[in-house]
């Protein structure tokens, strides 16, 4: 009989956030950056973040889920729920 891990190395590296209808998987790479699935009721996004001295240095939408424009305000909005999400972590 062969025992498999529990715990694996994604479930380390992977933590969740949940507020309300808002639910953020971080996952930490290896190079500090943060790949970010963020679910906001039905809308999925995709984003890549990099970190240094607790503030978002670069932040990429690489893919959503569902049809939604991105506009300018959008993206900051985005931003600034990320951050504070983040902060929710520790």
């Amino acid at each position: 009989m062969t025992q498999t891990n529990l715990i694996t190395m994604m479930d380390i590296c992977q933590k969740n956030v949940c507020l309300d209808n808002v639910r953020a998987v971080f996952t930490e790479n290896s190079d500090g950056s943060y790949d970010v699935i963020l679910e906001i009721n039905s809308n999925k996004f995709l984003i890549a973040m990099q970190n240094v001295a607790n503030k978002i240095e670069g932040l990429e939408i690489i893919a959503t889920r569902w049809f939604i424009e991105l506009s300018n305000r959008i993206i900051l909005m985005i931003k600034r729920l990320v951050e504070h999400l983040r902060y929710r972590l520790d």
